[in-house]
């Protein structure tokens, strides 16, 4: 059922009460793509990803997500709302990652990386055991199956949390400012496992107030700002000379 690895938005509106949140959205992010979404708080860049994700759902626009319309399906005459049970599946082809770990914490490392396939996806506990062994070392943390999250750093965390998200093979990875509850000293360990999946080329959008991330991995740039976009472009370009003057203010304070 997945399997694209492509964002498709059009018209994205969404609001919470009287607030409008995100307005007239228009975003395409292609297979294999980098994206970094910059701007300031409260500027609706967490909540696109929480759309994207189907933990939000949108008030209006069309949203397709690895090809499929997010959360229908859709007949000649009409959309209709997939089962909770198909909804969930097709989720499974998009991976979150949070700004808080949300770890589970009873569980140790491999037992949360394993928790999605088996609970999820019915998976063999043996196989599910030996991919989380084989995700755990690709984030270089082999040797801390065993550890409960309390024993490890925020960076390990982080880490644990990016393999739990590869262990239902998704297509798509959405990083909601994953450094930012980091020690600064650690926000390189999490870059370095980002900047391995942009090389097997995983489909990623990231929110991020790292640039230096954002200038070096990234093809495309959104800067969002009330809601709207802003600026779109090429991420270098947009770093090194924005045309916009709320583009200009915003990464004068940053950069």
């Amino acid at each position: 059922m997945n399997a694209d690895g492509t964002i498709h938005a059009r018209g994205i509106r969404k609001s919470f009460g009287p607030k409008t949140v995100l307005k007239d959205i228009d975003l395409d992010v292609a297979s294999g793509e980098i994206c970094c979404i910059i701007g300031p708080s409260g500027s609706g860049k967490s909540t696109l990803l929480r759309c994207i994700n189907g933990l939000e759902t949108v008030d209006s626009g069309v949203l397709k997500v690895n090809g499929e319309n997010l959360g229908y399906y859709e007949t000649d005459t009409a959309y209709h709302a997939l089962s909770p049970k198909e909804f969930a599946l097709q989720r499974t082809g998009i991976g979150m990652v949070f700004q808080q770990f949300n770890l589970f914490p009873n569980m140790t490392a491999g037992e949360n990386v394993m928790a999605g396939p088996v609970l999820v996806k019915g998976a063999d506990k043996k196989q599910a055991a030996r991919r989380a062994h084989e995700l755990l070392a690709s984030v270089g943390l082999a040797e801390f199956g065993d550890h409960y999250p309390a024993q490890l750093s925020g960076g390990q965390q982080q880490r644990v949390a990016i393999a739990r998200s590869l262990a239902m093979d998704p297509e798509i990875m959405l990083f909601d400012e994953p450094t930012s509850a980091l020690d600064p000293e650690k926000v390189g360990e999490v870059l370095t496992v980002m900047k391995d999946l942009a090389k097997q080329g995983m489909t990623m959008v990231v929110v991020t107030h790292e640039m230096g991330f954002a200038r070096e991995v990234s093809q495309s740039l959104l800067f969002m700002d009330e809601g709207c976009i802003v600026e779109r472009g090429d991420a270098r370009e947009i770093l090194a000379n924005p045309k916009e003057r709320r583009t200009r203010a915003f990464l004068e304070k940053v950069l």
